[in-house]
């Protein structure tokens, strides 16, 4: 019942993700170890979409660590476990809820042990810079707590880098690379462990780098980001933006050029035929107190009130005349939320 439900979610997902996203390129998936222990540790800019598109683009089935704060309610905290999600508290939650995570590394261990796959976001925390921030020791933590307790087991790291030319806007375009696998156990010495984990952290901090736009310089970054998008770069090509990077002062700008998208009337249809989803986007946007959690509420209003809304038009539709006109209703909406996502300007 508990893979059933994971894989009927991540279907619904995926068509969710389908309708937020422009395109949505994978590369790498040779990459990912169809057997074995995983660990898929990537960049975190985007909030639960991150988190999303990782299991949505693989075959293996994934455990998530979650926020705690998720799991208040006894009916979500039963829902979110069967989607293999695993609470983690921070000091936030409270200083006497950090005990608690000495039980979810023992969850963790048990998940490897049954050479299962574990995504986590190394960082600790979401952000906005094309950048890979300095990373969190928690991944090293639970590969040492495992090998202790089952020193033949054979762990790899696979670093996930993922992409976005406008992550807050809609329809934005994202890239996922998976880098080739870490054997973790080469990393570690279990009788005298480092608890630093200097070793590992920069192993996986440098394999990051490579997947994803890295723009290191501090004191210049937010000019080093204007000229490449004067240059406009192909965000969605991060080996070719760092190599770019290397060479900035020669970055020639492109040219601005005028076009017309002939199916804007097609865009704007779509738009009268959801206009009142569209208003409570428009209600809700104004109500986002941290702006990366954006594109997290559109695409949950794509997988719930868009589809409801046209349900309950079709109903009206069947009521009044017959089932064959509200079937192609549906269909109607189906195609203009297509074309509308795969052929609109990333403006809004």
């Amino acid at each position: 019942m508990k893979i059933n439900l994971y894989n009927l979610i991540k279907v619904y997902v995926k068509i969710g993700l389908f309708f937020t996203h422009k395109q949505i390129k994978v590369y790498g998936k040779e990459n990912i170890p169809k057997n074995g222990p995983i660990l898929f540790i990537g960049n975190h800019r985007n909030a639960l979409i991150d988190a999303i598109l990782i299991p949505t683009t693989t075959n293996r089935n994934i455990h998530f660590l979650t926020r705690a704060s998720a799991f208040k309610n006894k009916t979500i905290e039963s829902f979110l476990r069967a989607l293999n999600m695993i609470p983690v508290y921070r000091l936030r939650d409270g200083r006497e809820t950090i005990k608690k995570n000495n039980e979810v590394f023992e969850q963790c261990f048990e998940i490897l042990k049954n050479e299962k796959a574990i995504e986590i976001f190394a960082e600790g925390e979401h952000h906005q810079l094309r950048k890979v921030i300095p990373l969190k020791k928690g991944f090293a933590r639970i590969i040492l707590g495992t090998l202790q307790k089952h020193p033949n087991l054979n762990i790899q790291i696979v670093p996930v880098g993922i992409n976005y030319d406008a992550h807050l806007k809609f329809p934005s375009s994202t890239s996922i690379y998976y880098g080739n696998p870490i054997i973790a156990n080469h990393f570690f010495d279990i009788k005298n462990p480092d608890f630093k984990f200097k070793s590992i952290l920069n192993e996986v901090h440098k394999a990051l780098i490579q997947l994803t736009v890295h723009i290191e310089d501090p004191t210049n970054y937010t000019q080093l980001v204007s000229k490449l998008d004067a240059a406009k770069v192909d965000y969605l090509n991060p080996m070719k933006v760092n190599e770019l990077l290397k060479n900035i002062d020669n970055l020639p700008k492109s040219e601005k050029k005028i076009k017309i998208n002939w199916l804007s009337p097609i865009h704007f249809i779509a738009k009268i035929n959801s206009f009142f989803p569209l208003l409570i986007w428009k209600f809700l946007k104004s109500k986002i107190k941290d702006p990366i959690f954006t594109n997290t509420y559109r695409f949950a209003l794509i997988l719930t009130v868009f589809p409801l809304f046209y349900l309950i038009q079709a109903s009206v539709i069947f009521y009044f005349s017959n089932f064959k006109y509200a079937l192609i209703y549906l269909i109607s909406c189906i195609l203009l939320g297509i074309i509308s996502t795969k052929t609109m300007s990333v403006t809004q």
